[in-house]
């Protein structure tokens, strides 16, 4: 079948899937609400609820990134009764160390892989609509070097954008030296041909999947960080719920559920271990590293794009939170549980293939490095994970065990959705439809959702809460002192720190700094010398213990390390 053919073909069932949405829309409340009622985002009321239910949940969902929030939203807002129990933080691995991108994919036009790149464009698209204030278009530039780079580089953008009709968020375009040079104003000069320019979306990853928790909750699900399954319990051959303990307090939870749902990511081979009806050995691991510099690196308020590094990989330099983040790597590992500190040779590597397109890389800073495994399913143990697609894979065991995993954070709403669907049917919970592309995620700005002409990188913090945003004005507002800033090095006020231990969940110091807030991942010295004021702030404006942070506070370089680069260390 040639290209347009096949793209046809693809758009066609698009529409047909489409019709189908607005069919499930059309079949449950229109707000997307169920009949549970919802539950307030604190970890003490989700507990006593959860210890309150005297009969089964109908799904219980371990693992608490991307998919597992996701899936936790689908169940709730269909009305069953969801729990969900994540053993860290929520979007503590890899949920939270993406390149921060929601786009279909440009590599994967030239594997030839569409209709991967199609079904992200869609979600995309949802996303925008769903969550205007966490996902924003990035003007992204393709620099070309020569005349032949320029042709091939324009007809692959031109393709990508094809590929989007319908869900697309602006024309692409062909740029000279100067509006090139204008767009990335430190870009390497010499011999430049011009580029081009296309849009995709850029997110917060981490504080888009608490947005998502928050969005489950208000639908009535109970999610629980710092909770882990160290068993799964079974009746007559079938799963019938979970052994768990609170890695807080030591206390022991059991959990009575009609199906459960593993949503482990890079765990999915241990937690399919514990099923006596399981099987393992389905996972592939790869190491994605990714470096922040000063902006000025970069300048400007475009992404930029290198389309084939000399290992074969697109690596990005974005703006993002006032910084340049660029990325990434993709090495294969032996398992989950690889180093998470970036190896030197994964920071030079990146160093090294940006400082070809922007010079002043070679000889800035590195402020923070951090590295995440990736899930990736593959049956042929042979194949490099360079060459593995972001697809996803759902599996149920004999014992009822429904596990999904693969995929990447632009399709995780797709996911989820297959994911109930399937777990609907394997535990005969009656019919229910997916409400979740129309669903507005927790903080929706109508304001954000009516300007729809905005192009610009996720740089203010206070943009990403949404309406929430208030919140943090009248804290401030109250507490003059909460005004002043982290540090004069990261975009943060004590304010973000204070409400992340009232009203988000945050349990450690590094909660807070690290998914929270960002500090982490933009500046990890700036954080670490921060960390004692920002401890301060929340021991005085929040009812927390005396000594809160402190085992942190006194292991600092340790708390820090997974975020520090050292060159030569």
């Amino acid at each position: 079948m040639s290209w347009c053919r096949w793209s046809a073909s693809i758009r066609s069932q698009d529409a047909l899937h489409s019709v189908r949405l607005q069919r499930n829309l059309e079949s449950v409340d229109p707000t997307g609400m169920s009949n549970i009622q919802p539950l307030p985002f604190k970890r003490g009321p989700m507990l006593n609820y959860v210890d309150s239910v005297d009969e089964p949940f109908d799904v219980a969902i371990i693992g608490g990134g991307a998919t597992g929030v996701y899936v936790a939203l689908d169940a709730a807002s269909r009305g069953l009764r969801t729990v969900l129990l994540e053993r860290g933080d929520f979007a503590s691995g890899t949920s939270s160390k993406s390149t921060k991108l929601i786009h279909g994919g440009i590599r994967y036009m030239q594997q030839g892989r569409l209709r991967l790149v199609r079904e992200s464009l869609r979600e995309r698209r949802f996303l925008f609509d769903n969550a205007p204030h966490l996902v924003k278009p990035l003007p992204i530039v393709v620099p070309a070097y020569s005349r032949w780079q320029q042709l091939k580089y324009t007809a692959g953008v031109k393709g990508y954008a094809a590929m989007s009709k319908g869900f697309g968020l602006g024309s692409t375009g062909r740029l000279n030296d100067e509006d090139t040079i204008a767009a990335v104003p430190g870009i390497q000069q010499a011999k430049l041909r011009g580029g081009i320019k296309y849009l995709d979306g850029q997110t917060d990853d981490a504080r888009l999947a608490l947005a998502i928790a928050r969005t489950a909750a208000s639908h009535g699900a109970a999610l629980l960080n710092y909770v882990r399954v160290q068993s799964l319990v079974t009746s007559g051959g079938k799963i019938s719920g979970v052994e768990a303990e609170d890695v807080l307090t030591g206390d022991s939870v059991t959990i009575a559920a009609r199906v459960v749902i593993n949503a482990t990511g890079v765990h999915t081979d241990e937690t399919l271990s514990t099923d006596p009806d399981g099987s393992s050995g389905l996972m592939r691991w790869s190491r994605g590293t990714h470096i922040v510099l000063d902006r000025s690196v970069l300048g400007g308020s475009c992404g930029f794009v290198i389309p084939k590094t000399s290992d074969g990989r697109v690596v990005y330099a974005l703006p993002w939170l006032g910084k340049t983040l660029v990325g990434t790597t993709d090495v294969s590992v032996a398992g989950p549980d690889a180093d998470p500190i970036a190896p030197a040779e994964d920071v030079e590597f990146l160093t090294d293939e940006i400082s070809h397109y922007l010079p002043a890389a070679r000889d800035t800073e590195v402020l923070s490095a951090f590295t995440g495994i990736r899930p990736l399913v593959s049956e042929n143990a042979s194949s490099s994970t360079s060459s593995l697609a972001r697809s996803h894979r759902i599996l149920v065991s004999r014992s009822g065990l429904v596990s999904i995993t693969g995929g990447k954070w632009t399709t995780a709403r797709l996911m989820a959705e297959q994911t109930v669907s399937r777990a609907v049917e394997v535990a005969g919970l009656g019919e229910s439809r997916s409400a979740t592309a129309f669903i507005k995620i927790d903080g929706f700005d109508s304001d954000a959702a009516a300007d729809k002409t905005v192009e610009s990188a996720v740089d203010d913090p206070d943009s990403l809460y949404g309406i929430h945003s208030t919140a943090i004005t009248e804290l401030e507002k109250r507490s003059p002192d909460l005004a002043q800033p982290i540090s004069d090095r990261l975009p943060y006020r004590l304010s973000h720190a204070v409400y992340a231990v009232r009203e988000e969940m945050a349990e450690t110091l590094e909660d807070v700094l690290a998914r929270r807030t960002r500090s982490l991942f933009l500046d990890a010295d700036a954080a670490g010398a921060a960390a004692s004021r920002v401890v301060e702030a929340i021991r005085e404006h929040c009812q927390v213990d005396a000594d809160w942070g402190q085992a942190e506070l006194d292991d600092i370089d340790r708390f820090t390390a997974q975020f520090s680069y050292r060159s030569g260390a």
